[in-house]
C-alpha cells in the first residue's frame, strides 16, 4: 500500500472514530460505541478488500453516509453529494429541463415517490398522482441505482421521450413522456364573472424565494379590480420555503394570528404568528389535493383553524416536517428531519394531511387533471369555470353571499 493511500487510510478514520469527541464530547461513550461498527467495517475494507487499488473511496464513503440517514425509515431526509448537490442547484434556479415533478426516495419500496407534479407540466399534464411510485425509468429498475441517478434519469434534453413505470395501489402503470423546460411561474392569476360580481382567482405553485413578493404585487391587482370574493388555489403545489409560508399566510390574517408552531428535537420551539395585512376581508376558498403538501399545508391549515377560509377538495399531502440541511467536509449535506410543525390548533398533520371542509370527488379529480391545460409560463389565465374544484368553488361562494 502507497504512502497516499495510507494517509488516506488514517485521516479517514480519524474522523469517524474520533468525530464523536469534535460533536459531542468524548465522554459519550455511547455515541463512540454506535461508530466502531462503521470505522471497524472501513478498516476491514481499506486493509482487506482485494481490489481495492480499484476502488472507489469517496463513493464508498458516500453509500455510508446515504445508508445511515436511509436507515432512518424517514422519506424525507436524504443525503446529497458534492455532485448531486450541485445538480439540485439547477431546479433551485427555476428552470431545467424534465417532467417537473417533485419527487422523494421511497426506502421501504425503494422507489421514486411522486409528492407532487407541478401544474400545468408533462407530468401534471399525463395524469400523475401524489403517491404515485416510480418503480422504472426507461426500463431501468430505480431500486437498482440511487435517488439522485433517477431524478437525472428523468431529466434531460426538452423534447426527448422518457417512460416511467409507476405503482399506482396494486396497479403497474406506463407513462411515456416528453421532457420540457420546466419554468417555475410561482404566480398565476385571473377573474371570473359571475352572477355574485367579480370573483378574484390565484394559483400559487411553489413557495420559493419571489413567491411571497409575487403574490402580494398579483393580489394588489386581484383587489384593485373590486372583487367581491377570491379562490386561492394550491392543488399540486409541493411546498418550498417556511418564510414564504409565514408571509404569505399573512397576507390572509389579521396582525397576531398565529400561522403556525415549529416543534423541534433540539432547541426553542418558535410559534409564528401573523404580520397582518391591508388586502380587502372579502370571503376566500382554497382549493387543495393530495398534491397539496408542506408549506401549502402551513397556509391551509392557518387560513381553515383560523376560520379565514373555507377549505374545498380533497385531503392534502401530509408533510408536516422541517428539514434542515447540514454540510459535510466532504462538499456533501446532509438534509435530516429536525422539527415537526404543527398547526394553530397544536395538530401534527404529518403522514396524516388536512381534511377539506367540503370534499371533492375521486371522479371530479380526474376530469380536473383531464381538462385543457394554459400555458403555465404565463401569469394571466383565462379560468376554467369547468374545472370541478373551481366550480364548486363558485357553487359554495354564490350560496354563501
Amino acid at each position: 500500500m502507497n504512502k497516499k493511500r495510507f494517509l488516506t487510510i488514517v485521516s479517514v478514520l480519524i474522523i469517524v472514530l474520533f468525530g464523536s469527541i469534535i460533536l459531542t464530547g468524548a465522554t459519550d461513550k455511547e455515541f463512540q460505541h454506535n461508530l466502531t461498527p462503521l470505522a471497524e467495517t472501513l478498516y476491514y475494507i481499506l486493509n482487506y478488500y482485494y481490489d481495492i487499488d480499484n476502488a472507489n473511496i469517496d463513493k464508498v464513503i458516500d453509500y455510508g453516509i446515504d445508508g445511515l440517514i436511509k436507515g432512518l425509515g424517514d422519506d424525507f431526509s436524504y443525503y446529497y453529494n458534492q455532485e448531486a448537490y450541485k445538480e439540485e442547484s439547477i431546479e433551485n434556479e427555476g428552470e431545467y429541463g424534465g417532467l417537473g415533478i417533485e419527487v422523494t426516495y421511497d426506502s421501504d419500496m425503494r422507489a421514486i415517490k411522486v409528492i407532487s407534479p407541478m401544474y400545468g407540466t408533462p407530468a401534471w399534464r399525463s395524469g400523475l398522482k401524489a403517491g404515485d411510485l416510480i418503480i422504472q425509468i426507461d426500463g431501468t429498475p430505480v431500486k437498482e441505482v440511487s435517488y439522485i441517478e433517477a431524478v437525472n434519469m428523468m431529466r434531460g434534453e426538452p423534447g426527448t421521450k422518457v417512460k416511467i413505470t409507476v405503482l399506482r395501489g396494486d396497479e403497474v402503470l406506463e407513462f411515456e413522456m416528453v421532457r420540457e423546460i420546466i419554468k417555475i411561474i410561482p404566480v398565476k392569476y385571473g377573474f371570473i364573472e359571475s352572477e355574485i360580481g367579480r370573483i378574484g382567482y390565484v394559483r400559487l405553485t411553489r413557495f420559493n424565494q419571489p413567491s411571497a413578493s409575487k403574490l402580494e404585487e398579483i393580489l394588489t391587482k386581484i383587489y384593485d379590480k373590486g372583487v367581491v370574493a377570491l379562490i386561492f388555489d394550491l392543488r399540486d403545489n409541493p411546498g418550498g420555503l417556511l418564510d414564504s409560508a409565514i408571509d404569505i399566510a399573512s397576507m390572509f390574517l389579521d396582525a397576531g394570528k398565529l400561522i403556525v408552531t415549529v416543534e423541534p428535537r433540539v432547541g426553542a420551539i418558535e410559534r409564528y404568528e401573523s404580520k397582518g395585512n391591508s388586502f380587502p376581508k372579502v370571503p376566500i376558498v382554497v382549493l387543495v389535493n393530495g398534491g397539496s403538501a408542506s408549506a401549502s399545508e402551513i397556509v391551509t391549515g392557518a387560513l381553515k383553524e383560523n376560520n379565514r377560509a373555507v377549505i374545498i377538495g380533497q385531503k392534502t399531502f401530509g408533510k408536516g416536517s422541517v428539514q434542515n440541511g447540514f454540510p459535510l467536509s466532504n462538499g456533501g449535506v446532509a438534509f435530516i428531519t429536525i422539527a415537526h410543525y404543527k398547526t394553530p390548533s397544536g395538530k401534527d398533520i404529518h403522514k396524516v394531511g388536512i381534511e377539506p371542509d367540503i370534499l371533492v370527488t375521486d371522479e371530479a379529480t380526474k376530469i380536473a387533471h383531464e381538462e385543457e391545460v394554459v400555458d403555465y409560463t404565463k401569469e394571466f389565465t383565462e379560468v376554467n369555470v369547468n374545472d370541478p374544484y373551481i366550480k364548486r368553488a363558485l357553487q359554495y361562494l354564490i350560496e354563501k353571499k
